[in-house]
């Protein structure tokens, strides 16, 4: 079978490699740099590489997976991010190993600490079948001894090849190893003076300052760049992950590509070999600015979860992983719309995102959702804003009445309901701006009017699509334009300029809410 999804063709690009290697046992890697909460990006690179494995296992049963999600947190914090708590007190261990900064939500024993276990509660939740790992626990532990090793004894070839890639006036000072200080412990203020191969250690000395941030003690010594005395910088260090846990395949933001072409070759040089690399694109929010950490926009993982089913997350890390995308809570139920037809047409297909997204999720799949017309996350959520409604219990009761299929799923539209009821009442309300509708339109609003009437007596039960002609109908013959016309609807119905499809949304709303609307517009002439 020829597969088009990206994750089977990233799983066949794997395959490959094991076919060469001689191989049965695919390791890959997820890294995370905790120096800020985890955020949708995070999630999305083991999500994508989860989604990866599992088209593996499809075309190749009998290849065993290995995900491996990496903590760097032996990094140095270089800022303290702007959403957490005690910033003041953050800041003075500016320079330490994350592992070394006290913990400002004082809950685990250091700043890394806290902000790893966020990380794995929120993957395990997800059932992903990951191992973490902890850089500084790697270093500590020995485990990377036997790549540090390597990286000694080839100092010269990496760091010729390294600072090929700098200024010149940079290079000579440069080294592949940031020694820990004994002393204050910091690992961006050191600097190193002398390395002994021989016996595997390099001298230093803590004179690096950077005003505002770090502040050097002045000590200076030797130490050994093995069990966690030393860190080598970020593209030796993501070569040595390579080489010393004989990873396979791991994915990277397009802002790596330089990096993960140098880390390739590095890792050459220490003897082992480079994994297959995807680039995926970095995610922005509403205005077209990366989503960062330390910035904290875009949509969080908890912001997500407590607006949006969880499956709907799922599909947006599917979609077009090698595309730019927005996101942002303005754009959630739109993204929560696309999951949702997504899995409502969902044929039984492998080769669909469908099977991806269910198989993690605890919320829907085509079963759930099939069945007469969609009600979609933002007709429950415009509906509720239409009845000012925040009883869960009176948005089902009108559901359920104009849109009776739903009661076999009602389970999950419960949870829909709850979701877009708090969304509307933590996003939308306290920003909300009432637009009145003029009455320019009022003879088609009138029209309008007077069909359903008519249709209420015909037609007890409201159709979609028939109300959708009939307000084409009552605007074109009165050669009103549409965008205009339709933002006069929302208007009435919503007190906004943009909402759902008309037909769907009045239906939902019922002849009754819907004539009175139009009744109070007009009579406020």
């Amino acid at each position: 079978m020829e597969y088009k999804e990206w994750p089977f063709i990233e799983a066949q690009r794997i395959l490959d490699r094991l076919n060469r290697l001689g191989k049965n046992r695919v390791v890959a890697e997820t890294g995370y740099g905790p120096s800020g909460l985890p955020h949708i990006g995070t999630f999305g690179e083991v999500a994508r590489t989860s989604f990866v494995l599992q088209a593996l296992k499809t075309i190749s049963p009998d290849t065993e997976t290995h995900l491996i999600a990496f903590s760097d947190d032996m990094d140095g914090l270089r800022e303290a991010p702007q959403n957490i708590p005690n910033r003041d007190m953050v800041k003075k261990h500016l320079g330490k190993p994350l592992t070394s900064v006290p913990d400002p939500f004082g809950e685990e024993p250091s700043y890394a600490h806290y902000m790893n276990r966020r990380l794995r509660e929120f993957l395990d939740s997800f059932g992903f079948p990951c191992e973490f790992y902890s850089s500084t626990e790697k270093y500590r532990a020995g485990d990377f001894n036997g790549g540090l090793t390597q990286v000694m004894r080839h100092y010269s070839a990496i760091k010729e090849l390294f600072t090929s890639t700098i200024s010149e006036d940079k290079r000579e000072a440069w080294s592949p190893f940031f020694p820990v200080c004994e002393n204050c412990g910091k690992i961006y203020t050191t600097r190193v003076t002398g390395y002994d191969a021989n016996n595997l250690t390099v001298s230093y000395v803590c004179d690096v300052s950077i005003e505002g941030k770090y502040t050097s003690c002045g000590h200076s010594g030797t130490v050994s760049v093995l069990n966690g005395g030393c860190k080598v910088g970020w593209k030796v260090d993501w070569a040595l992950r390579w080489y010393s846990l004989a990873i396979d395949y791991e994915m990277h933001g397009e802002d790596l590509i330089e990096s993960g072409r140098l880390s390739a070759k590095i890792v050459n040089i220490l003897g082992g070999s480079a994994p297959e690399l995807f680039k995926y694109e970095l995610f922005l929010d509403e205005t077209g600015r990366k989503i960062s950490k330390k910035i904290g926009n875009g949509v969080s993982i908890d912001q997500w979860l407590r607006y949006a089913p969880v499956d709907s997350l799922l599909y947006f890390m599917y979609l077009k992983p090698q595309q730019t995308k927005k996101m942002g809570l303005p754009l959630l139920p739109s993204i929560i719309d696309q999951y949702l037809e997504l899995v409502g047409g969902y044929d039984g297909s492998v080769d669909s995102p469908a099977p991806f997204i269910s198989r993690l999720s605890k919320g829907a799949h085509a079963e759930k959702l099939a069945g007469g017309n969609l009600v979609t996350y933002s007709m429950i959520y415009d509906l509720v804003v239409a009845l000012n409604e925040t009883d869960p219990a009176m948005v089902r009761e009108y559901l359920i009445k104009y849109q009776p299929h739903i009661a076999e799923n009602i389970g999950y539209y419960d949870e829909l309901i709850a979701k877009a009821i708090i969304y509307y009442t933590e996003v939308f309300l306290p920003q909300k701006v009432e637009e009145e509708a003029g009455h320019e339109h009022d003879e088609a609003l009138a029209a309008l009017l007077a069909g359903l009437e008519e249709m209420e007596n015909t037609s007890p039960t409201p159709e979609p699509e028939a109300l959708q002609n009939m307000a084409f109908k009552a605007a074109k013959e009165r050669d009103i334009k549409m965008k205009d016309w339709f933002k006069t609807l929302y208007r009435v119905f919503l007190r906004q300029s943009s909402g759902p499809k008309v037909g769907s949304f009045i239906a939902l709303l019922g002849y009754e809410k819907a004539k009175e609307r139009l009744k109070t517009h007009l009579a406020g002439k």
